[in-house]
């Protein structure tokens, strides 16, 4: 069956039918030796989610090298069933049950339309067993003597409310009648028939509800003038509680969560410290009134409120993710999991709606992850599936938390893996790895990359620079108008301490790195040149110019990157690799993918274009139909191979 979005794209539910015992051994992954082939394979279960009543489950599994909706019964009475649900054309952005017997499905699609390139969803709606599928945001036609169709929202997968206590219903997002500032919408889940539920004449572009489905929250602006409105309840008047300059200043608080009095609402807010951390805000006496959620020394990254409101708990980052247990129930399994996994990191990634069964995750850098079923009915855990088959854990490398002093004296968090069995070994070839965003953060866990380059002999270090996330407003702000400046030193001075801890052989270093990571790897061989050997670029940003023009035509990347990129030190050009061809001196592979929605592929063949006029030593790989974010297993495998032989050859 085909479902369209007319004007914009066409993608297919592929039916795979019922998957049962006989067609069980295609899903499962042989064992090989630890080869590209293993470490490039997508994971063979991610993102597992119970039904409501915990007897049905779904995930995202690797499916002949795709990932693929499954779901499946739990209940003996329901003899095990599978189902299959394939995309064509499209990847799965993520998926909900609705009830216990039907899903809601996004999916993202690539666009190009005039010449401008980006990603647009659809949100779909079907039962656990694939029947009745539909796309639940119809095109409607606008009432009148000039009867058209409306205009298509690009999102539509923006849900506000799933509506606890109303099943057949969810409230969503669409901008079909104002471009940019979508009114809510109560949809039907079943047929897609929809009315308007909330219009405001202000411009808004967000919508939060409570968990009974009120909505209470609208987030919006003019140009750069943004703010944020709220009521206390259906009835009440809409007010503004916060106006600020989305360039110019950060928002005071931005809204996490309700409370049971309707004058308080959860907030995450920059702490005295420094920190972001969770308090009560009181809009009627604009006051912090309690510190909900705060850690010493780290951002609070997650705030966990169970379908009724009560508060769960909330998540920091350190060396490695912690999560702080408010709720009783939750602390008991946190207290079974500590003694059942000792050293490894266990998180709860879905329960039933009644709290009495729960899938957990557990991980850690040498633990890619594997997933249990708890049933506190039994009081059992037992262990489920592993996200990645064919590994062998033996031989992957533990992560060390280190840390380094940049040029200026600011210290600079980082994560060293060594090859197993050369701890002690020094001057290693070493790779260089910072990560992308750049607003993110490398952390503590299984990462393919870095346990593909340990297994071949290579050191790795990541650094988080000046910039990066979840160390406080001061270090994030830090990366201001330093795109091309102090955040590539940080990187840069990562590598001179690996020569000087003696880690890494300064005739054998090499960096690598993908989206800003992989800006990192080129502009560093303008930047410093001779300290490095070679460099691999994935999906690399080659031409500031061209990345601050495609941001100029999308307000939220036009507010969240430009205080990062201005600088009055340096033109776009002078920090653009495309533009200093002539001072890069080393071999380079670029990889980049055709459908790319994040950077542009023009990034990449342009600045292969200029290497091979000037002579230069590349190897550009195109990756057909590739993404950002090497979402296919056959482009994973291909790029591991490639920088296999590019490493092998250089290093």
């Amino acid at each position: 069956m085909i479902i369209t979005g007319k004007e914009i794209c066409k993608f297919i539910i592929v039916v795979f039918g019922v998957i049962t015992a006989v067609l069980l051994p295609a899903l499962a992954q042989s064992k090989p030796s630890i080869s590209a082939e293993a470490f490039g394979q997508l994971p063979s279960f991610k993102s597992l989610k119970l039904s409501p009543e915990g007897n049905r489950m779904a995930s995202l599994r690797n499916y002949k090298g795709k990932t693929t909706l499954i779901t499946q019964s739990m209940d003996p009475s329901e003899k095990g069933q599978w189902h299959a649900i394939a995309l064509d054309g499209a990847e799965y952005n993520w998926f909900r049950w609705l009830t216990n017997d039907r899903l809601a499905v996004s999916v993202r699609m690539p666009v190009n339309e005039n010449g401008v390139k980006y990603i647009t969803t659809r949100l779909l709606a079907l039962d656990w067993n694939k029947k009745n599928p539909i796309n639940l945001v119809k095109t409607q036609r606008r009432i009148g003597a000039n009867v058209k169709t409306r205009t298509m929202s690009q999102f539509q997968d923006k849900v506000v409310s799933f509506l606890p206590d109303d099943p057949d219903h969810i409230l969503l997002a669409l901008d079909h009648d104002r471009m940019n500032h979508p009114f809510v919408y109560k949809v039907n889940i079943h047929n897609g028939k929809r009315n308007i539920h909330v219009r405001i004449a202000s411009k808004i572009d967000g919508w939060m509800a409570d968990k009974k489905g009120v909505v209470r929250i609208g987030f919006g602006g003019h140009k750069t003038n943004s703010r944020i409105i709220y009521r206390e309840s259906k009835e009440a008047s809409w007010q503004k509680i916060a106006n600020y300059d989305a360039v110019k200043d950060d928002a005071p608080f931005h809204p996490v969560g309700f409370s049971a009095d309707p004058k308080v609402i959860y907030v995450s807010a920059t702490a005295q410290n420094g920190f972001e951390a969770i308090f009560g805000y009181n809009v009627e006496t604009e006051e912090f009134v309690e510190n909900i959620a705060h850690q010493e020394g780290a951002d609070v990254t997650d705030f966990y409120q169970d379908d009724v409101g009560n508060i769960l708990g909330y998540r920091y980052y350190d060396d490695k993710s912690h999560i702080v247990n408010l709720d009783r129930l939750w602390q008991r399994i946190g207290n079974m999991t500590a003694k059942f996994f000792p050293g490894q990191q266990a998180t709860i990634v879905s329960q039933s709606k009644d709290k009495k069964k729960f899938i957990i995750k557990v991980s850690a850098a040498v633990i890619p992850g594997d997933y249990y079923f708890l049933d506190l009915n039994t009081n059992k855990i037992d262990w489920f599936s592993e996200a990645y088959s064919g590994l062998d854990v033996e031989k992957l490398s533990p992560m060390t938390s280190v840390s380094y002093k940049a040029r200026d004296g600011l210290e600079i968090p980082a994560f060293l893996s060594l090859p197993i069995g050369k701890n002690a070994q020094k001057r290693l070839p070493t790779v260089i790895m910072p990560h992308g965003g750049p607003f993110a953060r490398d952390q503590y866990g299984y990462d393919y990359w870095v346990q593909f380059l340990t297994t071949r002999g290579y050191a790795v270090l990541q650094m988080n620079y000046r910039g990066s996330t979840g160390y406080g407003a001061a270090f994030k702000e830090l990366g201001e108008k330093e795109w091309g400046g102090k955040m590539l030193d940080d990187i840069n001075d990562g590598a001179k301490w690996m020569i000087t801890q003696g880690y890494a052989d300064p005739s054998r270093l090499c960096i690598m790195g993908g989206s800003y990571g992989g800006y990192a790897a080129l502009q560093s061989l303008v930047k410093e040149p001779g300290l490095y050997k070679c460099a691999v670029a994935m999906a690399p940003v080659t031409s500031m110019l061209r990345l601050y023009n495609d941001f100029k035509k999308f307000k939220d990347l036009r507010e969240k990157y430009m205080p990062y990129i201005r600088s009055e030190e340096d033109s776009l050009s002078d920090i653009s690799p495309v533009n200093n061809i002539d001072k890069i001196n080393v071999p380079i592979l670029l990889v980049h993918g055709t459908e790319d929605r994040s950077v542009d592929y023009r990034h990449g063949e342009s600045f292969a274009k200029k290497m091979k006029q000037q002579k230069k030593d590349i190897r550009f790989i195109t990756l057909k139909d590739g993404d950002h974010y090497l979402s296919l297993q056959k482009h994973r495998i291909k790029f591991l191979r490639e920088v296999e032989k590019f490493l092998e050859k250089n290093l």
